[in-house]
């Protein structure tokens, strides 16, 4: 039987030609019903099985080609987010020397939710205790002052814009050495007293004072824009400021992660009170 199928197969030509022949001959002198029957035989044992390995072969090709496309997309994205990184970097390093704050660490952070008002006061942000924010930590944008975390979840924050009335927030103007406090009117306009004999100017820049515990000295609050002189014996003018800020068109700020220390002060004078009512 051995000897048979290697004559075959080193005969395949030959071999070839007699069997079709062979079918030939028998498909014309057989009957409509045997012709059918013998076309249902080679379609399932020859015919068949080659068009499921065409099909299986181009099943192959288009997966590699589609594991190609998937790479080259997989090696876009990677190139595209290492240089969303550095860009990253590079915005965090120039806010940071902004700042001058370099003992200080920043966070950048989206706003993602603020008041239903044309006029909000406070905002949402995507970074919370997950990235160490803490509450009455100092919030900026472009180095000039935006505000302060008032609340803090595990994955986002609420933070309160500087224009909130009775914020107060400890101001200098830095040629005199003038100090005032910064307060803010129901319509948000920013103003703070100064002595009446300070020779503060319109288009001077006020900036913290680093009194007060929660920002840091040197942080940019506005320029004065007006100046109200005092009438009889006032010892103060009025000094109106204008933000740097574009609160309305903010998307993006920077939380600076100094330890407030307002809150340390607090937290013993509540052990001194609590010592005293022990005693």
């Amino acid at each position: 039987m051995h000897w048979i199928w290697q004559f075959l197969v080193s005969h395949r030509n030959i071999t070839s030609v007699i069997i079709t022949v062979s079918l030939s001959i028998f498909m014309i002198s057989s009957g409509k019903q045997e012709q059918q029957n013998i076309v249902r035989t080679l379609t399932l044992t020859i015919f068949s099985p080659v068009h499921l390995t065409i099909g299986t072969f181009y099943q192959i090709h288009n997966i590699l080609s589609e594991n190609k496309e998937l790479r080259e997309k997989i090696e876009l994205a990677q190139t595209e987010n290492a240089a969303l990184r550095e860009k990253l970097g590079e915005f965090k390093d120039n806010a940071q020397k902004e700042l001058e704050l370099p003992q200080y660490e920043i966070i950048l952070a989206n706003i993602v939710a603020r008041e239903p008002t044309f006029f909000y006061r406070t905002a949402i942000i995507d970074v919370g205790a997950n990235y160490g924010i803490k509450n009455s930590m100092p919030v900026v944008s472009n180095g000039s002052v935006v505000g302060k975390v008032i609340s803090v979840l595990p994955l986002t924050s609420q933070i309160q814009m500087i224009y909130e009335p009775e914020e107060y927030i400890s101001v200098e103007h830095p040629q005199t050495g003038s100090v005032g406090i910064l307060d803010s009117q129901m319509d948000g306009t920013l103003y703070t007293n100064v002595r009446s004999v300070a020779p503060v100017n319109t288009g001077d820049t006020l900036f913290t004072t680093g009194l007060g515990g929660i920002y840091p000295k040197g942080l940019k609050i506005g320029v004065i824009e007006k100046i109200d002189m005092p009438k009889g014996g006032d010892i103060f003018k009025k000094v109106y400021v204008k933000s740097p800020v574009d609160f309305e068109r903010l998307r993006k700020v920077f939380i600076i992660k100094s330890e407030p220390r307002w809150e340390a002060i607090k937290n013993e004078i509540l052990e001194i009170n609590v010592e005293k009512k022990d005693e």
